[in-house]
């Protein structure tokens, strides 16, 4: 089948989610399965485990083989991956040493000159995921002006980090900042805010760059977020209404109203005090 859609899949729901929707849409995509993971049963037939740092013997060979000219690059791919027990071909190898530096970004833009080369076009990551953003409100219980003062503080150094390219998510607490995101990943990331803020309740902001890439870097926020939580004592989640998607929005916010965590949603002004008192009114139910 000439002109076929694939799906480059990380971990976490997302990639199935996208595969099961873009079918109905009458696609017919093939899965590039980059964890270490099994896919769902109804995928199996369609789903193919490739390897990362294999880039062309693995990876590009897969989506020649099966004819892939467009492919959405979605899930979680742990950066760490390059640096355990990692095995290379010699041209992904070249391509690394080619590089000015390995920040997330830098790695997706080499991969799409790649990919160019062989006319295999980078989709944006939300194509098959319909309605994955919330709406800009607050849903849960009604924000102190402490913790209003909270959001604002902790979004304007979330986005300072991301500017930089280190990470899209810091706890605050009282405010400063306790944890900011690194390779590890959000949930690590909350989970060290927690400790460190012991018993005292924590607020996550998870943020997107500006004039973020919808191919490549929006920030996702699932159940597992919440559990991360949970367990850290985090009760407010910050996050862009137009840029960030949620996994299994309904699903989420029902286990966000079970934890008694409070998820704010924010389209602009993130750092207004004032406006920020505003969303603060804006009550929406679960």
């Amino acid at each position: 089948m000439e002109n076929r859609l694939g799906i480059l899949a990380g971990t976490g729901e997302l990639p199935w989610i996208a595969t099961k929707n873009a079918i109905q849409k009458g696609e017919d995509p093939v899965v590039l399965l980059l964890a270490d993971v099994n896919p769902p049963e109804e995928f199996i037939d369609r789903t193919h485990k490739v390897i990362l740092t294999k880039f062309y013997s693995s990876v590009i060979k897969t989506l020649k083989k099966y004819k892939v000219n467009r492919i959405i690059s979605i899930g979680k791919i742990q950066k760490t991956i390059l640096y355990e027990n990692s095995r290379f071909d010699l041209r992904t190898l070249f391509l690394l040493y080619k590089m000015h530096n390995k920040n997330d970004y830098t790695i997706f833009l080499y991969l799409e000159k790649v990919l160019s080369k062989y006319n295999i076009q980078i989709l944006p990551q939300t194509l098959y995921l319909e309605d994955c953003f919330l709406k800009e409100g607050r849903y849960g219980r009604k924000l102190s002006q402490k913790e209003i003062e909270d959001i604002s503080f902790g979004m304007f150094y979330a986005k300072k980090i991301n500017e930089l390219d280190i990470g899209q998510c810091v706890v605050v607490g009282d405010k400063i900042v306790w944890a900011v995101e690194g390779p590890e990943g959000t949930d690590e990331c909350i989970k060290r805010g927690g400790q460190l803020l012991k018993k005292k309740r924590g607020v996550v902001c998870k943020v997107a760059k500006k004039n973020y890439d919808p191919r490549f870097d929006i920030p996702v926020v699932g159940i597992q977020t919440l559990y991360s939580m949970k367990e850290s004592n985090c009760t407010i989640l910050a996050i862009e209404s137009n840029s960030t998607i949620l996994v299994n929005k309904e699903e989420f916010l029902k286990k966000a109203k079970e934890f008694n965590i409070t998820i704010f949603s924010v389209q602009n002004n993130f750092f207004d005090i004032q406006y920020l008192k505003k969303i603060n009114k804006n009550w929406f139910i679960f």
